[in-house]
């Protein structure tokens, strides 16, 4: 072999070599802050429990009122627990 014909396969015009691409072979997966989720998941169920607060007396009448509330206050816990297990479950 001559002294200025060594280079080797990889070095050839057209042909890149493995580690020498713009873009990664396979990007790594992005995933949003656990943390954050939580919070938004939190707030989401707030809101919901705040507008179930205003929303089922008055739909229910004033006879139901209190068993209105009882209401808002089970479907806040279930939809905060729902959530919560969607999340854990993404986790593990």
């Amino acid at each position: 072999m001559r002294a200025g014909l060594s280079a080797g396969p990889d070095k050839r015009v057209g042909r890149p070599r493995p580690m020498d691409r713009d873009i990664p072979a396979r990007p790594p997966p992005v995933y949003m802050n656990l943390r954050v989720l939580e919070v938004l998941t939190a707030v989401g169920c707030l809101a919901l429990f705040i507008v179930l607060l205003v929303t089922l007396p008055k739909l229910m009448g004033e006879a139901m009122q209190g068993l209105a509330y009882v209401v808002a206050l089970v479907i806040f816990i279930a939809v905060l627990s729902i959530a919560g297990y969607l999340i854990d479950k993404k986790v593990a």
